[in-house]
């Protein structure tokens, strides 16, 4: 029985993974700063600090792969972004890169990484990256600490707006719908792409079980873009509400509510859930990509159009 080793594991993309990884028989162990209170049924945990290598490598001990999913998502300043997801992801690297067993490192990263998209092409691998946020320049940077892992084999995964049942983003966009009100932040016309999260378990097993993707990065998504106004619209459909009235919010007044936030969870001591981060990613209307490498090399195009996935979400 293979080990595979899941850092991100309590969270809702690694909760998913984890549970997949569990009914095809692999033995799954969770690396977390610290032991959940409500475990999951058949996994191992191993806890670890992440700018600790030492600490790292004893809970990668024996794991025939890993699959990297932690990070932070809003931080205060690009530093902080950077500690968390770029050194962070290096130091995993290196701990992955001392232990014997261990010969595949998966890197979820995001397409905040490689950046926005023209308004008339997806984003594809070929393109040059060129990420607006620390978030995404954190990222980058921990995949080219992953392109340097010395133990193994690598493959890198680049998702867009990930969603699925108990997700943390859709859901909260989902309160707002159901209160009948949402914003246009940034441009109206903005196209995205979405990955459902049974697609992304599917990539991440992919991923583990053939060296076909090894030594690249992909795109993982489904094909067809979409205008926030139209997800919005099937959003509201497949919670079975009223179509929300849409409120434009120019990239200035996002970053106010970025800093705004900010500043009253900082007196809270709590981690802001908007930040002037995700406004900067706002003020780029287009994030938009493709998946056509993956579909070339995996050899299928199967993937939840963005209708079913919420019908799935929401029933």
């Amino acid at each position: 029985m293979r080990t595979i080793a899941v850092t991100g594991g309590t969270g809702f993309v690694g909760t998913a993974l984890c549970r997949a990884l569990l009914a095809s028989g692999s033995s799954v162990r969770i690396i977390t700063r610290r032991r959940p209170a409500e475990p999951l049924e058949g996994a191992q945990y191993a806890v670890a600090d992440f700018s600790d290598r030492e600490s790292l490598a004893r809970a990668l001990a024996g794991a025939d792969a890993a699959v990297h999913l932690a990070a932070a998502l809003f931080c205060r300043s690009e530093k902080d972004f950077m500690r968390a997801n770029a050194e962070g992801t290096a130091n995993l690297v290196a701990a992955a890169g001392s232990v014997p067993s261990l010969k595949k490192l998966v890197y979820v990263s995001s397409l905040a990484a490689g950046g926005p998209s023209p308004a008339d092409s997806p984003r594809t691998e070929d393109r040059p990256e060129a990420p607006v946020s620390f978030y995404g320049k954190s990222k980058l940077e921990g995949e080219k600490a992953v392109r340097g892992f010395q133990g193994g084999a690598f493959v890198i995964l680049r998702p867009p707006i990930i969603y699925g049942r108990k997700d943390s983003g859709v859901s909260k966009i989902a309160e707002w719908v159901r209160k009948g009100v949402m914003v246009n932040a940034g441009s109206a016309g903005g196209r995205f792409s979405f990955v459902y999260i049974d697609d992304l378990v599917a990539a991440m097993l992919a991923a583990l079980d053939t060296d076909r993707f090894d030594g690249k990065a992909f795109y993982v998504c489904e094909p067809r873009s979409y205008e926030w106004r139209e997800f919005i619209s099937m959003l509201a459909a497949g919670m079975g509400v009223k179509m929300p009235l849409m409120l434009p919010l120019p990239p200035a007044a996002v970053y106010a509510v970025g800093w705004l936030y900010e500043a009253v969870t900082a007196l809270a001591g709590a981690e802001p859930v908007m930040n002037r981060d995700k406004a900067r990613e706002a003020a780029a209307p287009n994030w938009t990509a493709s998946p056509a490498l993956w579909e070339r090399t995996a050899g299928t195009a199967a993937w939840t159009p963005l209708a079913e996935g919420i019908k799935k979400t929401f029933s």
